[in-house]
């Protein structure tokens, strides 16, 4: 029980930036009926100001898209300053902003980009990744 734990919450995993969603097993799971709406994604924000780069503010600024995870090790250590990556867990139902308004520490607005790792192709008709109808 311990290790199915450990593998259930220590994600999110990832295979080539597209994630794997890892669930509890039951003997009434059916592929056919499970319906993925919301996943994990990486996004960056390119040219993000250093002053937005603290956890609260990146978690408030994830928090405009969907529902923050954690941001990647070079982000956190700030090593690299072109852009901050998040993890952000999405409803890949709906469609996925390329800028958002955000309020800086200081309190002034401006407008940022987001970059996306993945885009996942989502069907509306059929409720399935992969494709688009």
């Amino acid at each position: 029980m311990e290790d199915r734990d450990v593998v259930l919450y220590l994600g999110p995993y990832t295979i080539n930036i597209k994630p794997i969603i890892v669930k509890m097993w039951n003997a009434d799971f059916d592929f056919n009926d499970e319906v993925l709406k919301t996943i994990p994604l990486w996004i960056q924000f390119p040219n993000l100001p250093l002053n937005c780069w603290e956890g609260d503010s990146l978690s408030r600024i994830g928090s405009t898209l969907g529902v923050p995870v954690y941001a990647d090790t070079c982000t956190t250590k700030v090593e690299r300053i072109s852009y901050a990556r998040i993890l952000v867990e999405l409803d890949i139902t709906k469609s996925l902003p390329k800028q958002i308004m955000v309020d800086d520490p200081n309190g002034r607005e401006f407008e940022q980009e987001v970059w996306y790792d993945w885009m996942p192709m989502y069907c509306n008709k059929c409720l399935q990744l992969g494709h688009v109808y």
